[in-house]
């Protein structure tokens, strides 16, 4: 079993143990939920011009997303967490078309001391057509992307968040993998209860 099969089967046997109410049905409906084919995923990176990380590819051909609302993802944000529905492949195309499909500078919007607090790994944009959303709070403008475009401190593919009111993109993880793992930590820190 790879790395990447055992970090879902570990999220979703958490998830199994702590859903409650409505949520009990939207996971039914999720664990129906096939994976996207190669083609798919050679279609998709040759539309954009990308080569998607590994981890991201092999979970996808497990599940293509979480389904709306189910949140899948529990994010280590500051001193919390924050629940994240996954998007499905169409759904990721979807958001590109009108959420980072231009590039827009912090400098047109922010002060040098507000961009100074960017993290070193991302490069000082709001908005960059290299950054591809795949994560959403459900019902909400905060994103999860995969970011194509790091600094020189970064790598290609890590994991960035962008938050709405006020505007600003913060670092989560370098890899995918490290992003789930990050979940079923704090799955197993009982997050669950906190985020939903």
């Amino acid at each position: 079993m790879s790395q990447i099969d055992e970090l879902h089967k570990k999220i979703e046997g958490l998830l199994a143990e702590r859903v409650v109410d409505d949520d009990i049905e939207y996971f039914e409906e999720y664990k129906k939920i096939t994976g996207i084919t190669d083609k798919q995923i050679d279609d998709f990176e040759r539309d954009f011009s990308i080569s998607l990380p590994t981890d991201f590819k092999a979970f996808y051909k497990l599940k293509d997303g979480s389904g709306y609302p189910l949140n899948l993802l529990y994010t280590s944000y500051k001193d919390s967490c924050i629940p994240f529905t996954l998007l499905s492949f169409d759904d990721i195309r979807d958001t590109k078309k009108f959420f980072c499909d231009r590039d827009n500078l912090m400098s047109e919007y922010y002060s040098d001391e507000e961009i100074s607090k960017l993290d070193s790994r991302i490069k000082p944009y709001l908005f960059n057509k290299r950054w591809f959303p795949f994560a959403q709070v459900a019902g909400g403008s905060l994103y999860l992307m995969l970011d194509f475009d790091p600094t020189e401190h970064g790598t290609v593919g890590q994991v960035i968040f962008y938050v709405h009111d006020p505007d600003f993109v913060y670092f989560i993880a370098p890899t995918f993998s490290d992003l789930l793992q990050d979940t079923i930590q704090n799955l197993e820190d009982d997050w669950y209860d906190e985020c939903r």
